[in-house]
């Protein structure tokens, strides 16, 4: 492993929009930078292999050939995470946490292979469960000092990185492009948006639930909605568009044959380094005020707001649960409850919640029980996602899963997939939801979605 300072003209996403096109690549952006969360930025590629899971399985493919098969995801994910030992030429700066390894998405229906969850939601479009690049070159921007740093790795040509007789010439031929001149921005447009799921059944949906969390079924669950519309042109316009209106710690782009993902989330699911791992839930929103009094009321309205913090205190308690499967006896701690953090759009209540992982235990076993992501479920997990599964009309895909890398020195970092466009098929997708609880009111949760939605819904067409 190789790591260099390294003089690149541009930021992030301008590097990005030059390196598109021959070879996959991915983004993970920190496009609204926050002390020790959102530090570095990262453009990962090109890829070397990919890891992916659909209707047949899960395959992981080079060079266009099938070299790997496995019927569970996580145990290929185990299998690929297992780097050995990584020999450094040059010393990583702190905080430079993603030198290698694979970055991807890994979609909420993955948990169709932890649990037994009814097929009742239609699956549309057909995607894949999770689709992740091996990466053996990463350039890393560092926003507080402005520099870049790239990192390449070298290892066996079996197993990652899947290393190459002309690696180096390729590792050059990005450094070329990123210092080339940036190219036209390319042209989008989305037609009028669908709802998959009208008001009217959303707020039924509501008054279910909280019927059924009167009847003891439940404590809480995630409903959300879809809307599409119609897609032509580039969806890397779309996610520049997307993350100036809507910057977020968690922004990221990636680009696969069959679909991209345009990603501006403010939410970490979980962050491993070393053998810490912290979790950031987000439950409770309200939106931004229009004047600098109105947003402050809302803002005291969010914090003293008792339906919202239990919203909160109950994903802390689940994630907290799902953390002391795989950590050190004693180690789950909270040292941030109830948090406010504002954004473009809405003020969010966040938690911290943090855990020593047990030394036998590795990242794909942390993923293992805490899969999917409780802030998207709600409690008893279980419960919630039967819930979900028979209110909501479609399958979530990647919405409500996780955006990041899973790094070869052992160190992870994603994202919960919210506020974020899904181009497939000629579609763009957007999802919104939020928490129902026993008091939970079905017009003020549908307001929230709408809220949630906003920036997103006025970059598509307008909004509502």
């Amino acid at each position: 492993m190789r790591i260099r300072p390294i003089d690149l003209p541009d930021g992030p996403r301008e590097t990005m929009a030059k390196l598109r096109g021959d070879a996959h690549h991915a983004l993970l952006e920190s496009a609204m930078t926050m002390e020790g969360q959102a530090q570095w930025s990262y453009i990962a590629g090109p890829a070397r292999a990919t890891l992916y899971t659909d209707g047949e399985g899960t395959r992981l493919q080079s060079n266009g050939q099938v070299i790997a098969q496995w019927r569970d995801p996580f145990e290929a994910m185990a299998a690929m995470c297992a780097f050995g030992e990584v020999e450094f030429d040059g010393e990583p700066p702190a905080g430079l946490n993603f030198v290698g390894g694979w970055v991807g998405v890994l979609g909420y229906d993955a948990a169709r292979h932890l649990h037994r969850l009814a097929q009742q939601a239609l699956h549309n479009p057909i995607l894949p469960q999770m689709w992740w690049m091996a990466v053996d070159q990463v350039l890393a921007f560092h926003h507080a000092t402005g520099r870049w740093w790239q990192c390449t790795s070298e290892g066996g040509s079996h197993e990652w990185p899947w290393s190459e007789a002309d690696s180096e010439s390729d590792w050059t031929h990005t450094v070329v492009r990123a210092r080339g001149s940036l190219a036209a921005k390319m042209a989008w447009k989305a037609g009028p948006r669908i709802r998959r799921m009208d008001r009217a059944d959303f707020e039924d949906g509501v008054r279910h639930i909280c019927g059924s969390i009167a009847n003891g079924d439940v404590l809480q669950v995630n409903l959300t909605r879809r809307e599409d519309a119609t897609f032509v042109g580039d969806a890397w316009a779309l996610y520049e568009d997307l993350v100036a209106a809507h910057p977020a710690p968690f922004a990221a782009y990636i680009e696969a044959p069959e679909f991209a993902i345009a990603s501006c989330s403010p939410e970490r699911f979980l962050q491993v380094q070393g053998r810490t791992v912290q979790a950031r839930p987000i439950k409770g929103t309200v939106a931004r005020g229009l004047t600098t009094d109105e947003d402050a009321a809302n803002r005291a309205w969010l914090a003293a707001s008792e339906k919202n913090r239990a919203e909160n205190l109950m994903i802390v308690d689940l994630m907290r649960n799902d953390l002391g499967r795989v950590a050190e006896l004693g180690s789950v701690r909270v040292p941030s409850l109830f948090a406010l953090e504002p954004y473009s759009s809405v003020w969010q209540m966040v938690s911290t919640v943090q855990a020593t992982l047990r030394q036998e235990c590795g990242i794909v076993d942390l993923l293992r029980a805490c899969w999917p992501p409780g802030s998207m479920t709600g409690a008893p997990k279980l419960a919630a996602m039967l819930a979900i599964e028979a209110l909501e009309p479609l399958r979530r895909g990647f919405y409500a899963g996780s955006i990041g890398y899973l790094d070869c020195r052992g160190n992870m970092d994603l994202s919960v997939v919210i506020r974020t466009a899904v181009v497939a098929q000629g579609c763009v997708m957007v999802q919104m939801g939020g928490g129902i609880v026993a008091d939970s009111d079905p017009a003020s949760e549908w307001a929230e979605t709408v809220a949630k939605g906003e920036r997103l819904m006025r970059v598509l067409g307008g909004g509502d």
